[in-house]
């Protein structure tokens, strides 16, 4: 929905994905995105919350804190996984394009070796600003926007520190992370997907984006929030209970 031409309501999108590829297409790039969400995802959440127990932040509650380390947590990740990233978004999209002029990678490592090979290294950081500046604001919005929701509904509705806070924070979080980091997500994923030549710069990228009016950016934002809502909710519950029933254990514990 983000790259295509012509307005296409969601459901209309799903038939054409159907009728293309049959329900195995929506998997298409699944590797790429696996890798990446064991490189990007797994670096921001440590240094995150490696992060938040710094000496210096210790007795800090503010959010803007939580931000600054979401932010450099989210940025870092991102250069990271980048090359997955731009794998995965044209993994996604190639079906859409004529039988010659699709890229057809076997995989995520045969798409790493032609890549760099057909069209030159660099090519695996396309759209690296949008991507960068997405990871940013989108790591603000789960990371720090749910540690203070969580915080918020602990102490002004006494909630317990339980599966039913993480649940409802998780939601919450989904939903604003989703709203906020929609322009940059479909900025992104016009500039990986696109030829070498067809976005000199973010701005032609951005110009591009708003092709469809001021709702461009926000193209695809309904199945967006279908996606991180049940990701975002397992994402945390799953990490809350690993952190209260495992714990932490000390670097210079034996």
């Amino acid at each position: 929905m983000q790259t295509q031409k012509k307005k296409k309501s969601m459901l209309k999108t799903t038939v054409k994905v159907i009728r293309l590829r049959g329900f195995l297409g929506f998997y298409d790039g699944f590797t790429a995105a696996a890798l990446r969400q064991l490189t990007c995802s797994s670096l921001r959440f440590s240094l995150y919350e490696n992060g938040k127990h710094l000496e210096i932040l210790q007795n800090s509650n503010s959010i803007f804190d939580k931000i600054y380390i979401a932010s450099f947590a989210g940025i870092v990740g991102s250069l990271v996984g980048l090359p997955m990233d731009v794998i995965n978004v044209r993994m996604q999209n190639d079906m859409k394009y004529a039988g010659n002029l699709r890229r057809n990678y076997k995989s995520v490592m045969d798409a790493l070796i032609r890549i760099p090979k057909e069209e030159g290294w660099m090519t695996l950081y396309s759209g690296g600003i949008a991507a960068v500046l997405k990871a940013a604001i989108g790591n603000s919005a789960q990371l720090a926007v749910y540690d203070q929701v969580k915080s918020e509904l602990h102490h002004r509705f006494m909630l317990e520190d339980d599966v039913h806070l993480h649940f409802k924070s998780s939601l919450i979080t989904s939903i604003i992370e989703s709203i906020i980091s929609q322009p940059f997500d479909v900025l992104k994923t016009l500039m990986m997907n696109a030829p070498p030549t067809q976005f000199p710069t973010v701005f032609h990228a951005i110009k591009y984006m708003m092709r469809f009016g001021y709702l461009g950016p926000y193209r695809g934002l309904v199945p967006t929030i279908a996606r991180k809502a049940p990701a975002t909710i397992s994402l945390f519950i799953i990490y809350e209970q690993l952190r209260l029933n495992l714990g932490y254990i000390p670097l210079d514990s034996k």
